[in-house]
């Protein structure tokens, strides 16, 4: 770190402040700027003047008088820039292009190649960002930078993929390998933990500081967010919720080696092989007619179907699942106690059939009228969510200054 004394270092520290002050509570005008930060008034409208030249600022108007001239309002160019959301899948890529606001301009979706390894993944990925920066070039905007989930261990300290159990990969470079194609900021991190990023800037989230989001997908993991910020870890790889114990003598393996992991129990491909399990011995169902026949084929989605049209088989499984969830969750309440609990995900689209027997769950078990009291909520943006805080990854380096080289060097596309 500089020198506190070092003029740089001071004027940094002061753009930053002034820039968060305008992202926060925009319209602001140079006078409450001035209040809030305790900035002087001519060091505040340098800098306000700075930052509408580099683009990132825009005047809109004025505001009311309080005595004097009407003052001059300020608000981010959120409609100017754009910034690309990738949220890699194994089931889709899915990209969009969004503004400031987090408002989808483009959206861009192929299936995974997911056999083929992670170089085709790549060039599949390469392609969708390429078809939005494409579409950002139509609309003359300029782009900050691509934001990215992917599902799986993120070393922070060498920042690459050290294993994804859902990939089947180990020790992949990602922004090595993207990097050398586009000459722009690349950031990536956890899918779970950015869906937890997108729903603290821009969803329900902006309510709490202190919330969990748990991701039950073909995996299950949990973004944690303490005092406003992603709980990391010594190597920032906290959050593996999906890998914790639930059934110590389970004869059910999960994709990490282990035995009745939380994940092998209730993620999507748990709730599915569950209910191909009970097919398998003969159970009767309706599933047996929604897969034709092929038991093989019967996916969570088709179970969360058959539940909600009253089959007994697919309501028990998730019945069973959605108990696991909520001790697991019960767990993470009693550990960090959060103000709310969101639950995103594809296993989402089960509905109240989950969020009922999951808040059941937490509510029985339950030590205090505390831990009974905290909210189980729905993410704002559905199935988007990974996406969206993928774009928020990239709008809180920019507020950080992370990105001022490269935006002073790209003014326009």
């Amino acid at each position: 770190m500089m020198p506190v004394g070092n003029s740089k270092y001071i004027l940094r520290v002061n753009k930053k402040k002034i820039l968060n002050l305008i992202y926060n509570g925009q319209p602001i005008s140079r006078a409450e700027a001035t209040k809030k930060s305790g900035i002087s008034a001519p060091t505040v409208s340098r800098i306000v003047d700075s930052l509408i030249k580099e683009g990132l600022v825009q005047e809109i108007g004025t505001g009311k008088s309080t005595g004097g001239r009407c003052p001059r309002m300020l608000k981010m160019a959120d409609t100017e820039n754009y910034i690309i959301g990738i949220d890699l899948g194994t089931t889709n890529i899915y990209g969009i292009l969004a503004d400031l606001n987090a408002k989808i301009i483009y959206e861009e979706k192929r299936p995974t190649k997911l056999g083929e390894g992670f170089y085709k993944i790549m060039d599949q990925t390469a392609e969708v960002i390429e078809t939005l920066i494409n579409q950002a070039k139509d609309r003359n905007k300029r782009l900050c930078g691509i934001g990215m989930a992917v599902a799986g261990l993120i070393n922070k300290q060498r920042n690459i993929v050290e294993f994804s159990p859902n990939f089947h990969w180990h020790d992949v470079d990602i922004i090595g390998n993207l990097g050398k194609r586009f000459d722009m900021p690349i950031f990536f991190d956890n899918v779970t933990r950015v869906m937890a990023l997108g729903e603290l800037c821009y969803g329900v989230g902006k309510q709490y500081q202190d919330f969990i989001f748990v991701n039950i997908g073909y995996g299950i993991g949990a973004g944690i967010i303490l005092n406003g910020s992603p709980l990391l870890g010594a190597n920032g790889m906290a959050g593996e919720f999906g890998h914790i114990t639930i059934e110590k003598d389970s004869k059910i393996q999960c994709d990490c080696g282990n035995f009745g992991c939380l994940e092998a129990l209730a993620s999507g491909r748990g709730i599915a092989r569950a209910a191909q399990n009970a097919l398998e011995k003969g159970a009767d169902s309706i599933l047996a007619k929604m897969c034709k026949g092929n038991i093989q084929t019967v996916s969570a989605e088709m179970v969360a179907t058959a539940a909600k049209k009253g089959d007994a088989l697919a309501w028990n499984v998730f019945q069973q699942a959605a108990e696991y969830i909520g001790i697991g969750i019960f767990s993470l309440i009693n550990l960090f106690n959060p103000e709310a609990i969101i639950i995103g995900g594809g296993v989402i689209q089960a509905g109240e059939i989950l969020f009922d027997n999951v808040r059941k769950t937490i509510n029985a078990r339950s030590l205090n009228r505390s831990s009974r009291g905290v909210p189980v909520l729905a993410p704002t943006f559905g199935l988007k969510v990974a996406a969206i805080g993928a774009v928020a990854l990239v709008m809180n380096k920019l507020l950080d200054l992370e990105l001022e080289d490269f935006l002073t060097k790209n003014k326009s596309l």
